[in-house]
């Protein structure tokens, strides 16, 4: 791998690792709802007005920004706001790679190998962990199943990337969040009416405003292109494994920037989660090594 390609891994890991740091720090001016349609709407304008339309079934792209995208940033922003801690909620996220494993098996008969299967076992032994830890301390319960159903939302809208096969990734990224927009937009209007969202956006401070920018522009535009430029070059399994460092940073970060402390109990569950994660990606090439 070229030394221009490492970088651009860094860069990228780094950029998604510190990208909770932004969301709390927006979800102190905004709610988690109209953070989105600002996110959201952001990214789409004015790309769409540049970015043809795929060809495909109009209803698969709606479902795909829906689960993909308005599922699973909801329910993780909702989470942060609720007091999650962001370097445990950035390790939580991760839970998609379990879920996709369940759902692929299921609805593609992809089979489920051993490691798989222990992988699974260790993260359900991690939440146990956490939950145990939830009566030593603070940590919002709550939050942690909004951030499983956050990567269960991923995991689906990974389902229908898969089912969408051949459409460029960047049309699919544009016109796919159209309905994700339009749904943020829908729910925060119900919530806060058009008075009480112009308040929030106009309430917003230059830290606020620059965190949106952050999460549309660095963690967004340029994280997912450069993470799409890697996967283009490089096999999907010489790339994908960088990934897990994400919730490592995303801890030092909640530690060392935001005070944010964990019980020991909550720190022998993300300690086993985050070797669970291990086993998940890296359990084939042991397996077979042993078996050789």
């Amino acid at each position: 791998m070229k030394t221009k390609d490492w970088l651009i891994i860094a860069g990228v890991i780094f950029a998604w690792g510190i990208n909770f740091l932004f969301i709390k720090t927006a979800l102190a001016d905004v709610s988690p709802m109209v953070l989105g349609a600002l996110r959201f709407a952001l990214l789409l304008v004015p790309a769409i007005f540049f970015i043809k339309l795929p060809k495909c079934d109009w209803r698969w792209l709606a479902l795909y920004g829906l689960a993909i995208s308005f599922g699973q940033f909801s329910l993780m922003f909702l989470a942060i706001w609720q007091g999650m801690p962001t370097g445990l909620a950035a390790l939580l996220h991760q839970s998609q790679m379990f879920f996709t494993v369940v759902l692929t098996s299921v609805c593609f008969g992809e089979r489920m190998r051993a490691w798989h299967i222990v992988g699974m076992m260790m993260a359900m032994a991690s939440l146990g962990l956490i939950g145990v830890g939830q009566y030593q301390g603070v940590l919002p319960m709550m939050g942690v199943w909004l951030m499983l159903a956050a990567g269960l939302s991923w995991a689906v809208g990974n389902l229908i990337v898969k089912k969408l096969d051949n459409i460029p990734p960047l049309s699919l990224v544009i016109w796919g969040n159209v309905s994700t927009l339009m749904a943020f937009i829908v729910v925060s209007l119900i919530l806060y009416g058009i008075d009480g969202v112009a308040d929030q956006i106009g309430n917003l401070s230059g830290q606020g405003w620059l965190s949106v920018l952050y999460l549309v522009y660095v963690a967004g535009l340029l994280g997912y292109s450069g993470w799409g430029y890697l996967l283009a070059r490089h096999p999907a399994s010489q790339i994908t494994p960088f990934a897990l460092l994400i919730p490592v940073i995303a801890l030092f970060v909640g530690f060392g920037i935001l005070g944010e402390k964990l019980n020991a109990w909550h720190q022998l569950g993300a300690i086993t989660l985050m070797l669970a994660l291990v086993v998940q990606v890296f359990g084939g090439h042991l397996f077979n090594k042993n078996k050789l």
